[in-house]
């Protein structure tokens, strides 16, 4: 069931995403291209009308409130590990908040006025940057109680390629006119290479044999 919780909370909002995107082009609501090359349309844009509108929210909740569990389950998995600090708590409140945020989104999302984009802004943010923390200080913390774990080289490779991007980002925002005109791209690319993340830990959850356990710690 363990292994089963972090496939979905990966493949969840991917297809989510993706499926959102299908339905809008269809719909006419976005052009059809290949967003993560020609930077057609944002993810935002592609749940704000029609029946993307639902479909976006129906699936994006639910993600959120799986990627609670699939936290909870992680700082549970470092704890049999013999991660006896704080660093699983740190993971599991940052996961959660984050995804928490992923909420407040994707309630905002197609909502007018400012307030509503407000929160649709700092909701995003918050959670791509909190959950992106999380993932990190989970490298970090695999280094320390599982050195022979295939995984974290992967792992450690998508949190250090997402970086590299949202580092690359912030300068072409400064110093490239143009620089909206690729934005989009580089969204679905970096919403990409977070939700992979969760995918590849589900091959350390099996090697390591961890079952779920709902103790209360």
């Amino acid at each position: 069931m363990t292994r089963t919780v972090a496939l979905l909370a990966g493949v969840l909002p991917i297809v989510a995403i993706h499926g959102t995107y299908l339905v809008s082009a269809w719909q006419g609501h976005v052009p059809w291209c290949v967003p993560y090359f020609e930077s057609c349309t944002s993810i935002s844009a592609t749940g704000r009308y029609g029946a993307s509108f639902y479909l976006f929210k129906g699936t994006m909740i639910p993600a959120a409130v799986l990627l609670m569990f699939f936290w909870y389950l992680t700082a549970q998995w470092l704890r049999r590990l013999g991660d006896t600090g704080s660093a699983a708590n740190t993971i599991f409140v940052m996961g959660v908040v984050g995804a928490a945020f992923l909420i407040v989104y994707a309630v905002a999302l197609g909502a007018a006025g400012d307030t509503m984009r407000l929160q649709r802004r700092v909701g995003v943010i918050l959670y791509f940057t909190l959950t992106y923390l999380a993932q990190l200080v989970l490298v970090w913390r695999m280094g320390k109680v599982i050195l022979e774990e295939p995984s974290r080289t992967w792992l450690l490779a998508l949190c250090v390629t997402t970086l590299s991007i949202g580092i690359t980002t912030v300068f072409l925002s400064v110093f490239m006119e143009n620089y909206q005109e690729y934005e989009d791209a580089f969204e679905w690319i970096l919403a990409l290479l977070v939700h992979l993340y969760f995918l590849v830990l589900a091959g350390a959850w099996k090697r390591t044999g961890f079952k779920v356990s709902y103790a209360v710690y």
